[in-house]
């Protein structure tokens, strides 16, 4: 049947009557800028500012803390203590932040629990091992006699040095710039690096390739180095994989399997830069993902990567079988174009899945060859009739102009690719920037597509990458479990006091909320009846759009709390404003 513009017009109404609209909650002026912003396991916000860290109240938006000490600080020197209501941080004196004092506080009161003594050196990387008891900071320390990077194991509860050791020469490591460093004294640190595997006594870390730490002393018990798939990229190492008696790794176009327990070398693979052809083989492929299934090592090559300033995808694109036992190519897929999401491990229907700009595809897991159990092209727009027009809202971009970029979006020179895939409700949800795509892999169709117009094509290119590069990057990790950025995606280890009061409050509200909400994703686009910018909110379970919330800019700054149902809008940096659905 053909659709008349009225009939359109019609659905547009019933559609955009359908949106729930966010309630203002609270109107906070903040001190200064917010320079970034993170919200702890207990839904509490943490702020940091040029000069200080401080903490606000969900519930009305109250100032609980601020803390002048903690200046210029970043998501990867600030640590949250999941499980713990503990938060640890570092600050910064001397010239050109030579010298370092770290302190552990509760991150509900800014209470400091303990402060170490101030060492001359530079500020590397926090590694959280709430399991041990253990909080272990990186310093490439600037000592005469014995400098270079060294780890330093202090006790969760006390504060007390329980080891010092040295890890490697000054210098030793490849450092990035640092998240939100500035511009005329950039900071340099260890966040390119994929966080350490802890495992019973032993902590793995991949800062050279794979090295073993004894948690009990700081010794050094083996280590296996090998570069870095691009020293001038973040997270260019494969995050470790442990599988029984090895631990996987990957690095400068390999992938090396190692007895964990002592530090052999059972096989390195031959370069997966000989798939790249001749013109390229030149650049190591990047791995950026291993997935250890029965006999078979998966390794995924390229996709998105940071620098510290932006994300760029980085050829060639690709998935590789290995023989677990040798190492051995079994098969390589070299058809990924345009881009490469995460590897994600259906085992129901014994499928490895991932998607690049065109297609979603499935590959047999026991198979001695590529045997894909599906090829689904992408279709990230609903086919127009009826119901379907008024489910998407196309009044909502723009009328019919929305439904011609959604078509022209599936062309090779499109501004939208995946960049992520994981498991919700029993299906896959596909990510893009502009784009969700709800898939069945057991019916091997898909259940849902949303498509959004991007306020702009410049800003398409640029402002609105940042909303999702993120979760591309995680891409490059094992995101197989739980939703990226969730609660679940985040899960630390037990709690080492978990009779504190005050916690397990905020805790057992958490949970509760946690438990009747759904997850959403946001996509800025134009919201009500005008040319307003703003987010909607696509419910990940059903595919359907059924918030909206007006911001009013091309560039807003965010933060979802889904437990909560609310998102924040840090307006023009210095004030805040909490919405609810």
């Amino acid at each position: 049947m053909h659709t008349t513009p009225l009939r359109l017009a019609l659905f547009v109404l019933l559609a955009a009557n359908s949106l729930s609209a966010a309630t203002t909650l609270w109107n906070t002026r903040l001190p200064a800028e917010a320079k970034w912003y993170e919200r702890t396991s207990l839904g509490t916000l943490v702020i940091g500012t040029d000069g200080a860290l401080l903490s606000v109240n969900p519930e009305d938006g109250k100032i609980l803390w601020q803390r002048g000490e903690f200046k210029k600080t970043n998501r990867h020197n600030a640590r949250e203590i999941v499980g713990t209501p503990w938060m640890v941080a570092n600050r910064y004196d001397g010239i050109g932040n030579s010298k370092v004092t770290f302190e552990l506080f509760d991150f509900l009161t800014g209470e400091k629990i303990w402060t170490t003594p101030q060492t001359a050196g530079q500020y590397l990387d926090t590694i959280p091992v709430p399991e041990k008891g253990l909080v272990v900071f990186v310093v490439n320390t600037y000592d005469a006699k014995d400098n270079g990077v060294r780890f330093r194991a202090h006790d969760l509860a006390t504060g007390e040095l329980k080891w010092d050791a040295k890890f490697a020469k000054a210098n030793a490591i490849p450092l990035h710039l640092a998240d939100n460093s500035g511009k005329f004294a950039p900071m340099m640190d260890l966040s390119g690096y994929h966080d350490p595997v802890v495992d019973g006594d032993e902590m793995y870390v991949g800062y050279l390739g794979i090295h073993c730490i004894d948690l009990s002393s700081g010794a050094i018990k083996w280590g296996v180095e090998f570069p870095a798939g691009d020293k001038g990229l973040k997270r260019t190492y494969a995050p470790l994989r442990v599988e029984g008696d090895r631990i996987y790794g990957a690095g400068g176009g390999s992938v090396y399997a190692v007895n964990r327990r002592t530090g052999a070398t059972v096989w390195k693979s031959d370069r997966i830069s000989k798939y790249a052809g001749l013109l390229k083989a030149r650049d190591n492929a990047i791995v950026s993902q291993l997935e250890v299934v029965g006999d078979k090592v998966f390794a995924r090559y390229g996709g998105n990567f940071s620098n510290g300033k932006q994300v760029v995808l980085k050829e060639p694109l690709g998935v590789i079988a290995l023989n677990a036992a040798t190492g051995d190519d079994i098969y390589n897929v070299d058809k990924p174009k345009e881009g490469l999401t995460n590897l994600l491990v259906l085992p129901e229907t014994n499928t490895l899945m991932f998607a690049d700009a065109h297609n979603l595809y499935g590959l047999d897991l026991a198979s001695a060859q590529p045997v894909e159990t599906f090829r689904v092209p992408i279709e990230f727009k609903r086919k127009m009739g009826g119901a379907d027009v008024a489910q998407i809202g196309l009044g909502l971009l723009g009328g019919v102009q929305g439904v011609v970029k959604a078509t022209m979006s599936q062309n090779k020179g499109r501004l939208d690719v995946p960049v992520a895939i994981s498991r919700q409700d029993g299906h896959v949800v596909v990510q893009g920037k502009q784009h969700l795509l709800g898939f069945d892999p057991a019916a091997k169709a898909q259940k849902w597509s949303i498509y959004y117009a991007a306020p702009s094509d410049t800003l398409a290119m640029t402002a609105l990458f940042a909303v999702t590069a993120a979760q591309g990057v995680i891409g490059n990790a094992q995101a197989s479990q739980g939703n990226f950025g969730s609660d679940a995606y985040r899960q630390g280890h037990s709690t080492i006091h978990s009779g504190l009061d005050n916690y397990n409050k905020y805790a057992t509200r958490r949970r509760s909320a946690t438990q009747s909400s759904g997850s959403y994703s946001y996509i800025l686009t134009k919201v009500g009846k005008g040319k307003d910018l703003g987010l909607v909110g696509i419910n990940l379970a059903t595919g359907e759009t059924d918030r909206e919330l007006v911001l009013g800019t091309k560039d807003p700054e965010y933060l979802v709390d889904e437990s909560m149902g609310r998102v924040y809008y840090f307006q023009n940096g210095g004030r805040l404003v909490a919405y609810k659905f």
